[in-house]
């Protein structure tokens, strides 16, 4: 057996089932290898579109996704998905290949030193030693973070002797179960049982949960005794309709959640990273005093149901009735924009996962939208990747597909966004996706400046991707009807009129 089909073996062990890749002279006996596996070898038409689709396939599932591209430019085409799942934190497994050994660090063909891409952490692999692979997987899973993997041309090439093979999922499985003492952890904080408490919660809280079982997260977190609110990746994670869910703290928050952190005495926080989005600068140092975090290892539901039940005996008699409801009022519509990203929202289904680029519509939909379910809006919300929305759909669905998500995909975009991975129709056409993908078209950059735009009707025709001009706001309902009753992908351009965000909280 030589390498590659030990690699093979390997991803197909960890449940791997799809990898979004593009091929080159330097993968290529990887790239053919997965072409003859049953994993599904998803061809993108841009490397950059492939570690997005790995990042949207991660976020979903909350498992690894995995991306694949050459050396030299294959590689540097993956550095802004690469850069963009690091900064939010998700699960990327970036494979790239290389030279021949021989060949490395002289002025061959593609020959560059690739070490950019190890953002958090990556691995020349310099002898066919599938270790790598499971040191790789291990940290990605565990961090939440993507590791490179490097690979010459000949190591693919090369047989190794099964003596010196590890058993891999032994391997895999202790360094995941390394679990810490979850009660003794809670024992251990001290607690302000006699303050106005806020449980803030962030996509941490996920942990390495399978996708069932994130979704039974809310049914442990609406028995909490004190209010709770959320970092915005994390929104959705216990339904903000319930009165004790004050929504989104940070800047782009709601009233209550914010004025909630602002006055509170404690701030129990689990699975945040305290990022400047949740706590801007105006606020962070009224803040950060009152945060106590709470380390725990969250491997499956008890050990979010231990923190509720620790919180609510520690605070039984703690008033939350109706403290939370409305949080998310429709005067924030003012404008031809905002009203139509509204009736888009208006006419899905609650559950819909929606993908965003970046841009005024991914500021409107964050505002406008109530999440009621996990993982309702996927945006690059560290990075603010423009490029984003699209491919990230595409990982999304191919994540539904393949554990058997049934919730619709919604593609939102700008008219500038969405032109910086526009090639990505191809890969929605060519495995008929169903996808419904939207084009905010206002001409303009936010307050950079004006954009002239191609006819993305015509272009969406040269894909075969059916599609459809609004310009009327009562067109909306129809035409997304049109798109739920049909199993195909749907372009929407929607003209709208330029509209000023509002001004965010804490300025």
């Amino acid at each position: 057996m030589n390498f590659t089909d030990e690699i093979l073996d390997f991803l197909i062990k960890k449940n791997i089932k799809t990898v979004f890749s593009y091929p080159g002279e330097q993968i290529l006996p990887l790239y053919n290898g997965l072409n003859e596996s049953p994993i599904k070898n998803i061809m993108v038409r841009s490397e950059q579109g492939a570690s997005h689709m790995a990042d949207g396939y991660s976020r979903i599932t909350n498992h690894v996704g995995v991306c694949l591209a050459t050396a030299g430019p294959g590689a540097t085409n993956l550095m802004t998905g690469i850069a963009t799942a690091y900064k939010d934190s998700s699960s990327v497994i970036a494979i790239t290949g290389r030279c021949k050994k021989e060949y490395i660090n002289k002025n061959y063909f593609q020959e560059i030193n690739m070490d950019f891409l190890n953002l958090q952490n990556g691995y020349f692999v310099d002898a066919p030693d599938i270790k790598y692979f499971e040191k790789a997987f291990n940290e990605s899973i565990n961090t939440k973070k993507p590791i490179h993997l490097n690979i010459p041309y000949g190591v693919l090439l090369d047989s190794n002797d099964d003596n010196n093979r590890n058993n891999n999922e032994n391997n895999y499985k202790d360094e995941k179960n390394n679990k810490k003492d979850n009660t003794s952890i809670l024992n251990n904080i001290d607690y302000n049982t006699t303050g106005k408490p806020l449980l803030l919660i962030g996509q941490g809280i996920y942990g390495n949960l399978s996708y069932n079982d994130i979704l039974k997260i809310n049914d442990i977190l609406k028995n909490s005794h004190i209010p709770i609110a959320t970092t915005y990746p994390a929104r959705g994670v216990i339904d903000e309709n319930n009165p004790i869910c004050l929504g989104l703290v940070g800047g782009r928050g709601t009233e209550k959640a914010n004025q909630y952190i602002l006055n509170c005495d404690t701030v129990y926080c689990l699975g945040a990273s305290l990022s400047y989005n949740t706590l801007p600068p105006l606020i962070r140092d009224k803040i950060i005093p009152k945060i106590k975090d709470i380390p725990i290892n969250i491997n499956n539901l008890e050990d979010i149901e231990l923190l509720i039940n620790t919180l609510n005996y520690k605070y039984n008699n703690v008033y939350i009735n109706n403290i939370g409801n409305n949080i998310n009022p429709n005067n924030k519509l003012c404008g031809d924009y905002s009203l139509k990203i509204n009736e888009i929202l208006n006419n899905l289904p609650d559950d819909t996962i929606i993908t965003t680029d970046a841009g005024n519509h991914t500021v409107f939909v964050s505002l406008l939208k109530t999440c009621g379910a996990p993982k309702n809006i996927i945006s690059s919300h560290s990075m603010g990747t423009m490029g984003f929305g699209l491919p990230a759909s595409i990982g999304v669905k191919f994540g539904c597909l393949d554990n058997n998500i049934d919730r619709e995909v919604v593609s939102i975009n700008g008219d500038g966004g969405f032109q910086m991975n526009i090639q990505e129709l191809a890969t929605v056409s060519e495995n008929n996706l169903k996808i419904l993908i939207i084009i905010m078209k206002n001409n303009r950059l936010n307050i950079f400046g004006d954009i002239k735009n191609p006819d993305f009707n015509k272009i969406a025709d040269g894909y075969n991707i059916d599609n459809i001009y609004i310009s009327d706001i009562d067109e909306i309902e129809n035409n997304i009807k049109y798109y739920l009753n049909n199993n195909k992908p749907y372009l929407m351009v929607v003209e709208c009129e330029n509209e000023s965000l509002p001004k965010k909280s804490f300025n």
